[in-house]
């Protein structure tokens, strides 16, 4: 049997960021921190570092922790319960663990140190139009050999965090790999050819769409070549979306208790409103979904450490299950709380908007359910 339970570190390290994010984000410094420049403060993502959560997962060599993804999704659920504007699963997650899976061993090291020191943010670009959230799907963007180096061209769209990177990871189709493999390169934002647009998503997160056109980068551009690309790929995605799930459960849990305290004090025929039948069965449901959204939760993220096809199936479930859920907890928190659930001026309506872009984001209900399908032979 698995022992859930947290050890006495891990608890440590939930009450520290718990209290970190009581302390410093509310709804007035969210919605200031969405709608200024950059779209989060600067100056927490400093205090991010000094704590060590950008390498929570990474090496001691690199300026990390150690430690695992129990503690990224420790730090991840918290987080989704504040509303967290800063792109720490695009940067510390996602674009972490690809450096750390280089090619070039000592490059990729220097970068991720850079990450970890806060000094370097990093985003994704691989989302193409028409790929259906399929990791090997690079169509659009290809790298042909030229001189002493490459030329990319192409079109990317969803680059989490894209507004704010100083370094992209682009994946580019190779034209001369005769298996039409492709390869992962490091593409400086502000080089020639290099065009970004920038836009907010619904929960006022940012991301960008970028085009590729004759950039030229160097040979010790590419970050992970064709042979690993996929795989590796799939790996940080799969590690991103468990932390994105963990995340969405901070959100329901803090949609379940903004409900409960509007029921427990809006009153109504001279009783609160918790004390009809019918909104106490509505609650009874959001709270069954978020108590079943963590137990897999807990089985996907044990299913790590079984081989990267068990993860894989574990994390689609859970992927698909906490999407479903969170759409139920997400309306009938809206619902109970009436029209003033969707002003900018409730909490509840700023989590929903938060899981809304969940259930799409690294694949949606339907695309897991298929992947979890496959997973097990149907």
């Amino acid at each position: 049997m698995i022992d859930f339970s947290l050890s006495e570190e891990q608890k440590m390290l939930r009450d520290v960021v718990a209290r970190f994010v009581r302390e410093h984000y509310n709804l007035k410094a969210h919605r200031a921190a969405a709608a200024s420049d950059v779209g989060f403060r600067g100056e927490l993502w400093d205090k991010f570092a000094e704590l060590g959560w950008l390498g929570l997962a990474q090496s001691e060599d690199v300026g990390g922790l150690g430690f695992s993804i129990v503690e990224v999704a420790i730090v991840m659920e918290e987080f989704g319960r504040g509303l967290v504007l800063e792109p720490y699963l695009s940067n510390a997650v996602l674009c972490a663990n690809l450096l750390s899976q280089s090619d070039a061993a000592e490059r990729g090291s220097g970068l991720l140190r850079q990450l970890v020191a806060g000094r370097l943010f990093a985003s994704l670009a691989h989302s193409e139009e028409g790929a259906r959230f399929e990791p090997a799907s690079v169509k659009v963007t290809s790298a042909g050999r030229e001189g002493s180096g490459y030329r990319l061209n192409g079109h990317k769209t969803l680059a989490l965090g894209g507004p704010a990177a100083s370094m992209l990871i682009v994946s580019a189709r190779l034209i001369d790999d005769p298996a039409g493999r492709f390869a992962l390169f490091l593409v400086d934002p502000a080089a020639p050819g290099v065009s970004m647009d920038h836009y907010p998503l619904i929960d006022y997160s940012r991301a960008a769409d970028v085009r590729l056109c004759n950039v030229a980068v160097a040979l010790d551009a590419m970050l992970i070549g064709p042979q690993r690309a996929l795989d590796v790929l799939e790996e940080a995605i799969d590690l991103a979306t468990l932390a994105s799930v963990a995340e969405a459960l901070g959100c329901m849990e803090t949609m379940l208790d903004l409900t409960a305290l509007h029921l427990k004090t809006r009153v109504q025929f001279g009783n609160p409103l918790g004390k009809f039948q019918a909104l106490q069965h509505r609650m009874a449901e959001m709270f069954v979904e978020v108590q079943e959204s963590r137990s897999i939760l807990y089985q996907a993220i044990a299913s790590v450490a079984q081989g990267a096809a068990a993860a894989r199936t574990a994390i689609s479930a859970a992927k698909a299950y906490v999407g479903n859920a969170g759409r139920i907890v997400g309306e009938h928190a809206i619902q109970l709380h009436g029209g003033i659930g969707v002003t900018e001026e409730a909490a509840v309506g700023h989590h929903y908007k938060k899981l809304v872009l969940f259930e799409k984001l690294f694949g949606d209900r339907d695309y897991h359910i298929d992947r979890f399908a496959k997973g097990r032979g149907y």
